[in-house]
């Protein structure tokens, strides 16, 4: 072995450096452990990958009768039902690829324990799989959200080519969260339980079935504090309302969201020398 393998593999240096020189030399790998994720979850069902083109339609219709139709319920107390439902499937899209990397982080580290004791191979990289594996499957949603839009209201408007703006600024804070989730679900066996748990919580502690407007006032400022809510805002101002953002939000958001994925980068390292003694 190289003593520069070596170096990723130990995690020695800078963090970052070492994490872009593996995510290179590694870039065959990460790609066919992504495909490996993506379609694996599919593997062996009669249509395939064509479910995850049929859930998110599925969903939809189903969220878009349960309350549009049966609860009668309405976007910020106006609109009717299907404004409501790609209201509510905007920000179902933007929590369940959270939730989705929340769970899988729990158990990555034990469910990949051949791969700990290799010294090779940088397992800081497995959460990156997890994540774009994650980002892959919202791919689907997002164009029967636009299918549905253009069905119901016509042409989207330009500020549509925004959208992957926000999905950029998602990126790091998945991240952070896989890294340290992964991590730390080698020690605490009981975060996927918990983990479980806190994906049903995000549901009503973002915004997905309510506007942030309809909120009172003091609960306002907390549901601000959660960074979903950012996301699953702009994702309904660019998308839905058709108005460009402010850039300086999205900076200030990915700003933070990088410092957070470092902070995950560098406990995950510590960790990580630790791993083979639990597994």
């Amino acid at each position: 072995m190289t003593s520069n393998g070596l170096m990723m593999s130990t995690g020695g240096g800078d963090p970052l450096i070492n994490l872009f020189l593996s995510l290179w030399r590694y870039r065959g790998l990460i790609l066919e452990l992504t495909k490996r994720d993506f379609i694996g979850e599919y593997r062996g069902s009669f249509i395939g990958v064509f479910w995850s083109l049929l859930q998110p339609i599925f969903l939809l219709s189903i969220y878009t009768i349960a309350f549009g139709v049966i609860l009668k319920s309405r976007w910020s107390f106006s609109g009717g039902t299907t404004e409501y439902a790609l209201m509510l499937f905007a920000g179902l899209i933007i929590v369940n690829a959270f939730s989705e990397v929340l769970r899988n982080s729990s158990t990555l580290i034990s469910r990949q324990s051949h791969l700990v004791k290799k010294v090779v191979f940088p397992l800081e990289l497995l959460p990156i799989v997890t994540v774009t594996s994650s980002l892959l499957n919202i791919i689907p949603s997002v164009l029967v959200w636009i299918c549905g839009y253009a069905i119901i209201f016509g042409i989207p408007a330009p500020t549509l080519m925004l959208l992957p703006v926000v999905f950029i600024s998602y990126v790091p804070v998945l991240l952070a969260v896989s890294w340290l989730v992964s991590s730390l679900g080698v020690f605490i066996k009981d975060l996927q339980h918990i983990t479980g748990t806190l994906s049903h919580v995000l549901l009503f502690v973002t915004p997905v079935f309510y506007g942030i407007e309809a909120a009172p006032v003091f609960l306002r400022k907390l549901l601000l504090l959660n960074p979903l809510t950012y996301l699953v805002e702009q994702f309904r101002l660019i998308a839905y309302y058709g108005e460009v953002p402010a850039i300086r939000g999205f900076v200030v958001y990915f700003s933070i969201a990088s410092i957070s994925a470092l902070i995950g980068l560098i406990v995950f390292k510590r960790l990580r020398t630790r791993f083979a003694d639990v597994i």
